[in-house]
Parts: C-alpha cells; structure tokens; sequence
C-alpha cells in the first residue's frame, strides 16, 4: 500500500470512528505524522492532494482538521457547498495553518516581524528571495533557515500535485575559508579532468540544491574572492562547474546566509547589495520575560523525553535562569540546563523520589555573576517563581494562564463596580458615595501609571486588541499631542487602547457607563475634556459605538495623566570603539558584572565612514537618552571631538569620556546606575575615581618600560597620518618593532602624555612640533632624506642625543618633490597617484606664491604636500574630517588666510573631481604657519 493511501485509510477509520462515538470528527496532519510514522510535510502534502480529489473534506478554522466525506455529517462539519474550494488559490485559503513557524517560540511576539519577512522571502516568486540570517551566536539563526525551508515546502505541498520534496542542504562556509579553488569545487562540482584526481563529473551543493533551498552558514567566513564566485549564480541563476568554460548551467535556488559578524565589515558591499532581505534575530536579553521562561520549559521538556521522566524545575531555579544575561545567548541557556539536568539526575538515581529535581544548588556558581537585575512582573509570573513549574514528558510545561491569559493592569469598570458595591454595604448617600468613588479613582491612576512602568508591558500580545482601536487611540494621541504640550510614549498608547476595547465591550453589551468624577473632569480638566469631545466623530466611527459623556471623561484622565512620565531617569551610558567587537566584548563584561543591561555598545569597522558612524551615533544617543542626558565612553580619533556637534544635533546633554577600558566601562556603570547625580557631576567623579584606579597601574608601567624606549607621533588632524609615518620608520628600521607607539593629536594634552612615559620617550615624529624640550622632534618632512633617517636611527637605537641638524634641509624643492612622489602610495589609496602628485606640487606653489610671499621651508613644503595628498584622498572615500571645536575661532582669527587657502584648496579639487569642505580647510590652515603671529587669538591647534 502506497503512502497516500495509508493516509486516506487512517482519516477514514478515525471519521468512522469519531462520528460513532457522537464526537466532531477530524484529525490533523501532525496526528496522521505521528500515528502513520511519517513526516510532518509529506502528511500535510498527502491530506491536501486528497482533499483536492473530493476523498477528504477539512474544516476551515485553525487547527485544520480533515475528515471523510463519505461519513461527515452536516451537523458536525462544516458545509463544503459553502466555498468554492476550486476557485480558491490553495497558498491564499490556507495561508493561517501554515505550521512551520508555529513552534518557533516568540512567533507571535517577539520575533513576529522577522517571521513575517521570512515568510514574505520564501513565498516571493519564482523561488524566494536570497536572506541574509544576522544576530549573535546561539540566537537561533539555523532554527530559522529550518523553519523558511518547511514553509516553503508546505506552501509548494498546497499549490502542487507532485510528490518531490524541496531539497534544504547546508554548507557551512567556514571549512573552504581559505581556499577558493575548494570552495568552487564543493559548491558548484566540477568536470572530468579539471584538475589531477577528477576521474569524474561530480554534482556541487548547488546542484544538490536546486529548486530548494542552500543554508550558507558562517557566511562571514567567505572571502571576498568566494563571495564573488557566487555573484552569477545570485544575479542570473547560473553556474558553471569547476573546469567547464563554456556551457552554463541553471538552477533555481534560494540561498539563505547566516553571520555572527557585523555585515559592513564582513561582507562585500557588492555582495550585500545582491541578497534583498536581511532579518536580524535579537539576542536572548532582549527577549520578553514570558518567552525566556517558555524557552527554559521547552528545553527541559526535550530533557524530560529524552530521560522518560517528569522534571521540576524549583521557583528560584527558574528565576535565575529567566534573568540569566546568557553570553551565547539561546545555545548556552540549553547546555546550562542539560548540564543542570545531568546533575540533578545523579541526585534521583540515590533517591526514592519519583521526578527528577532541578534546584537552585545545581546551578554553576558563574551563572549567578550573569544574572541581571530583577524586573518587576504579574502576579501569574510571580506565581511560578514562587512554586516552580513540573515538566511532563507529554505534557504541558508552563500553566495556561501564563501562555495565553494577559492580566490587565487598568480595568476603570471593574474598579468602580467594586468601589460602587463595598461602600453601598456601608449605606453612604449618594453624593458621599460618589465622593468617595471618585476620589479612589484618582488613586486608581495613580496605581496604573505604576503598573504600566513594568518591563514585561512591552511583551503584551497586540492581537489582544482589535486593529481598529489600536487606530483609534494613536489618532486622539497624534491630535492632543500639540494641543496638551506634551508628548505621549507607548506606555500611554497601550493603556488608553485597552481601556477603549473594554468601553466598546462594555457599550455592546449594554452595560452602564457611570464616571463618578465627571463633573470635576469637567470643570478641572476642561482643556482635555474639550479634545476628546472634538475627537468624539473620529472615535465613534473608529469603535462602532457612541461615546456618552461619561466615557469622555473617562478618557480624558488618560490624556491628563499619561503613562510615560514617570519613569526613572538615568544616565544612558553608551561604549564607542573601533573593531569587530571591541565595544561589545566590554559593554557585555560590565552588563553582566552590574546585573543590567543598561550599558550600550556601538562598534566601528575600520572601513565604516565617518558620516555613517556620526548618523548611528545621533540614533543611538536619542534611544539611549533617559532624561539625563548620555555618557560617551569612546576611544581614539575623531571621536573625541564630536562632543558639540552631537549635542547640537540631538538636542541631548552629551559628555565624552576618550581612552575608553573595560576598568572605565565598569566604573561609569556604577556610578550612573547607583547614584542620583547629575550628568556633570557623574562626568568629574568617573574622571577622579578612575584616575585613582589607574595611578598605580601608570607607575608600575613605567618601572616596566625600562630601555625598551617610546616614539610619539604627532597629527593635527587625526590618527590616520600618525599611522603612515609609524608604517615609514618600521620600514626602514625594522627593530623599531619592539618599541611604544604613542600618538598625539590636536587635541591631546601632550605634555602630561610625556608625563607618563617619562624617560623612555625617546623622540617625537610628526607634523607638528609638541616643544618638549629635552625630547628631539624629527619633522615628517625629514624622513624623506637619508640625513633625517640617519638621525632618526640614532635616536631609536640610542636615546636622545644632541645633534645639530646640521645639512638636513640642504634638498631644493625640486628634489623634495622626487622624494615626496617616491613615498605617496603610502599614503594615496583611492586616487590616482600620478593627478595627486601634479595636483600637490601646483597646490605647494600657489600657496607659496599666494600666501607666503614666495618662501616656503623645506618641512613646510612637505607638510603642505603630505597633507593635501591624504585630505583629498581621505575626501574622495568619503570620510573627510568633522567640523573641529576650534573651526570658527581659527575662521575669524585668520579670515583672509581661510578665504584664499578655500579658493586655493577649492580649484585644486576641481581638477580631480573633489570637492573640499570647510573642515577641511580648517585643518589644513591649522598646519600652516601663521603669516600675523602677534594678531593671533590663542587657540589650540
């Protein structure tokens, strides 16, 4: 007997069955799986083709049950005369009872919005659309890949009368890293004879794929070469196999990438710009209370059938492990409670007991240091962390209430027909008893406004009320927002849509609207009362039903109140860093040190420009701000002048801490989190008590320091040439490898920088002299001659000597040219060499003969072509350099020289197609001497 026909069987004998013994008849595909043996998709797959064929009937509702249509019966299934079901399109009538995502935990919360994309990725004709996976390590990211895979088999099952499956294959990109030739082989097969040993054609993971789906995990771990190879199969649907050099074959694949790793940094933008859908899965923290306390029972429920034994899991267990701030989020939380398990079954083995006891002295003692800070929770939530939670092999883990009951925390009726009832028992008059009535409303709201600050009201279901009145309460918000003067959050948007669904229930059924305190409404609160009466059209259409007098008052409490002004103001603490997971690494190692989660992190590829970084930031700072304004804790270059710019831009107090440690990380978070101050006060106490901290940490590393010696690196306008002229010296002395390279900018105070290397500061390089007196300063310009090397060889090899300079300017600049010319793909990366080496020797000369008079010296001729070479190459990547806080203290004081300088610098960027900022300018005007010395204003350079 064929499958099919062992699924008609099985839903004929149970319809049978059903109907005799007087019950609904209907079974579902995932009981004909189970009972049959097979698998869920081909089930489903079977019970729709016999459906189709007029064998079956289903009902329309969710769960989809099937049934005979030879022994239903009209008064206990549906009428199949009552749908067409051939005019229908399969995918669009049974677009509800798709399974594949419905065991995914935080389906219909959390994770609803990334469900949603997938599914719109998997249905999008002919064959999906290609998905990039995104979240950190254990977040479930290969459990969504499987999930898109089922979907689409279910939809194919719906819409096809064939019997094949969709391939779903796996290839993790991580094994052929570093080897592109394999990497061609294994996905895309290759040819007879293509290289030595190919005896054969062998099919790749493509072909293997084909009309399916290929999961590309770690898709990070491919190298630029192997994320071009797959460019044509993305863009055309085509591939060649290794070996083949003219026939192109095709394949219908849906490809599906997962990565840990920051896309901007690990993927090429040419290749990012191919795959349309990017869904990024939140991190275990950042899920709802109630889906951390399903995903722990879930995982102790697969324990539980693997051991065939009932587990309890205590109150206090499940407590810390629902605040368990997991650093591998989803993956760590299962292996910690097998672990748990594990233990705990040693234990019941010695015992007579009859279930097996997770208790809290089986948990690892490094948990409890990642255990975040209590939240406050519904009394159902409180309930079972009070009494813990029994895992049967075949049951139900957690009681019904918590997964699908939401306790309100406002009901206005319920509270006043209570009120209403206890005090007529005390034989109050009217007037006292609403007196007394409205008086306890007032403390009513006051409580409300309290409950709404709980954490676990973001995790409320939105199905719970009705789209409509989602609308209609957004829509009074939206208009009394500008006539109240105050703006309205989330938390005031809930409550007031709560409270209109249990009105509109109320009305429908007839039930008395009585508001005890309307005439004071009215008479106190007249501005809010005459909002919602203008409102009244919109909200009546919106409910369905009129709104009396009564109610409006009711309502107009919720614009008068509000629900989001109470909150606790803190400092927003946020970490900057460059790199892949610098700043992640340390804002993690403070969360779970201080309980919390209030320490952000931001990372910044090194190839991410400047404008992109100074647009996130601004986001980043308004989500992080809480009232108090927010503490940047950054680590080096341009970073650490944008304190103005990003005050000015977000409107919010902003103060930036530079020399960001994982020390400085924790102590900011201490002080924000457990003191009450203000954001300058938080600012100087971090600042002295991590001096304090670091003092002796400074001492101890000069006695280490010793002879090893230290080179400072002088820029005016970043770390960027700094860098170049390390990479010039470790070029020509290469045992200078060894050695401290500390970097000094506009800025920096140099001074206590030389402080603290003391005496193992052996010179200062750059483009700006530091005047430290007994430590020599080698210009840049004078390691582009074998007599400025050879002084800069003694110094590193000896220690500061005294030499005279000697015939180390001797060069004309003619020769300074060819030495500049010899040395500037060094520093040009985006531009041609040979336009920036014309567009920098007639750049020198017109400011020469247009600002100086005709005399230039040689350093200065240097550092004019140094600079302009790394500015318009820095300009044409896209990064040019933020307004500097001295920009128009530097404008007014030398305006002549600014106005001829931005018309030098303007027509020379004309010839390469670059256009020059007045940031720029600035910087490149700070580098040049000043022609009025005595006319100056002071500022720092």
């Amino acid at each position: 007997m064929v499958r099919i026909d062992r699924v008609r069987e099985y839903v004929e004998s149970h319809t049978s069955e059903t109907v005799t013994a007087g019950k609904r008849p209907g079974v579902s595909a995932a009981e004909v799986a189970l009972n049959l043996r097979i698998h869920r998709n081909d089930a489903s797959a079977d019970l729709n083709k016999l459906f189709r064929s007029g064998y079956i009937e289903k009902s329309g509702t969710k769960p989809v049950l099937y049934f005979s249509a030879r022994r239903g019966q009209a008064d206990t299934v549906p009428d199949p005369s009552k749908a067409n079901h051939s005019e229908i399109p399969e995918n669009k009538q049974n677009a509800d009872e798709r399974a594949a995502f419905s065991g995914i935990i935080g389906s219909e919360g959390s994770l609803k919005a990334q469900i949603e994309l997938a599914k719109a990725a998997v249905v999008y004709p002919p064959s999906g659309l290609h998905t990039l996976l995104c979240g950190e390590s254990g977040v479930g990211k290969s459990l969504m890949a499987e999930a898109m895979w089922r979907y689409a088999a279910e939809i194919r099952a719906s819409q096809s009368q064939s019997d094949a499956k969709i391939p779903f294959v796996t290839f993790c990109c991580a094994d052929y890293a570093d080897n592109s030739q394999l990497l061609l082989s294994q996905l895309f097969g290759y040819v007879k004879g293509a290289f030595t040993g190919a005896d054969e054609d062998r099919e790749g993971f493509v072909d293997r794929a084909r009309g399916g789906i290929l999961f590309l995990d770690e898709i990070h771990r491919l190298p630029p070469a192997g994320q071009e190879i797959l460019f044509m199969l993305v863009d055309k649907g085509t591939y060649r196999r290794l070996g083949e050099t003219r026939e192109e074959r095709k394949a219908q694949v849906m490809l599906i990438g997962a990565t840990s790793e920051d896309l901007a940094s690990s993927l090429l933008t040419t290749f990012r710009r191919r795959i349309p859908v990017q869904i990024m899965l939140p991190r275990i923290s950042e899920r709802p209370l109630k889906e951390r306390i399903a995903l722990i029972a879930h995982f102790v429920k697969q324990e539980a059938i693997r051991l065939g034994l009932p587990i309890w899991i205590s109150g206090e267990a499940l407590q810390t492990f629902s605040y368990y701030n997991c650093p591998a989020n989803i993956g760590e939380l299962r292996n910690d409670l097998q672990l748990c398990c594990a233990k705990s079954y040693l234990a019941y083995l010695a015992s007579s007991s009859d279930k097996l006891i997770v208790a809290v002295d089986v948990i690892p003692q490094r948990i409890f240091s990642m255990v975040r800070d209590k939240e406050t929770t519904e009394n159902s939530t409180n309930r079972i962390f009070k009494e813990g939670i029994l895992v049967q092999p075949g049951g139900q883990p957690l009681p019904q209430a918590l997964l699908n009951d939401y306790e309100l925390p406002i009901d206005l009726y319920g509270f006043i027909d209570k009120k209403m009832e206890a005090y007529r028992q005390t034989r109050l008059s009217d007037a006292e008893l609403e007196r007394q009535v409205g008086k306890d409303l007032e403390k009513y709201f006051d409580a409300a406004v309290h409950a709404f600050l709980k954490p676990d009201i973001h995790g409320m279901p939105l199905s719970i009320v009705q789209q409509n009145i989602w609308e209609a309460a957004n829509l009074l918000l939206n208009n009394a927002s500008d006539k109240m003067s105050r703006k309205y959050g989330r938390k005031t948007l809930v409550a007031l849509a709560l409270h209109l669904q249990q009105f509109k229930e109320r009305a429908a059924s007839g039930r008395i609207i009585y508001n005890p305190n309307l005439k004071s409404i009215q008479a106190e609160q007249a501005k809010a009362y005459s909002i919602v009466t203008e409102n009244i059209p919109d909200l009546t259409q919106k409910l369905g039903v009129d709104v009396p007098p009564d109610e409006i008052g009711f309502i107009a409490m919720f614009l008068v109140h509000g629900f989001d002004d109470a909150v606790k103001q803190r400092i927003g603490l946020i970490v900057v860093a460059h790199g892949r997971g610098t700043a992640q690494s340390m804002a993690e190692v403070a969360n779970n040190l201080l309980g919390t989660d209030h320490v952000k992190a931001y990372d910044i590829p090194l190839n991410k420009s400047n404008a992109k970084t100074v647009e996130e930031l601004q986001e980043l700072v308004l989500s992080a701000n809480e009232g108090k304004g927010v503490i940047l804790l950054v680590d080096m270059g341009f970073l650490v002048t944008m304190e103005s710019m990003l005050t000015q831009t977000t409107n919010v107090p902003l103060r930036i801490i530079p020399n960001v440690t994982t020390a400085l990380v924790l102590e900011a978070g201490r002080r924000v989190l457990t003191t009450e101050e203000c954001l300058e006060q938080a600012v100087d106490t971090i600042y002295d008590l991590y001096d304090e901290y670091t003092l002796t940490l400074r001492r101890r590393r000069h006695s280490l320091v010793g002879t090893k010696g230290t080179v400072l690196l002088t820029c005016s306008s970043g770390a960027g040439v700094a860098e170049k002229i390390k990479e010039i010296l470790l070029s020509h002395f290469p045992d200078a490898g060894t050695m401290n390279f500390i970097t000094a900018g506009a800025m920096s105070d140099v001074r206590s920088i030389a402080a603290e290397w003391g005496g193992s500061l052996r010179m200062a390089v750059g483009s700006m002299d530091p005047n430290l007196g007994t430590v020599p300063f080698i210009h840049v310009s004078e390691l582009f001659t074998p007599e400025g090397l050879r002084y800069a060889g003694v110094l590193l090899a000896q220690g500061a000597i005294s030499e005279s300079q000697g015939d180390r300017n001797q060069y004309s600049e003619k020769e300074v040219f060819m030495l500049l010319a010899g040395q500037l793909n060094k520093f040009v990366k985006t531009l041609p060499l040979d336009k920036i080496k014309l567009c920098c020797e007639k750049l020198v000369e017109e400011i020469r003969d247009g600002l100086f008079e005709g005399h230039l010296s040689k350093d200065t001729v240097v550092r004019i072509y140094l600079h302009a070479a790394c500015m318009f190459d820095r300009i044409n990547a896209g990064d040019a350099l933020l307004p500097p806080e001295w920009g128009e203290q530097i404008q007014a004081d030398r305006r002549q020289e600014f106005q001829q300088l931005k018309r030098i610098l303007c027509e020379a960027g004309a010839g390469i197609m670059v256009e020059v900022p007045d940031s720029e300018i600035c910087y490149f005007l700070s580098i040049l001497p000043d022609r009025h010395p005595a006319d100056k204003n002071q500022h720092n350079n």
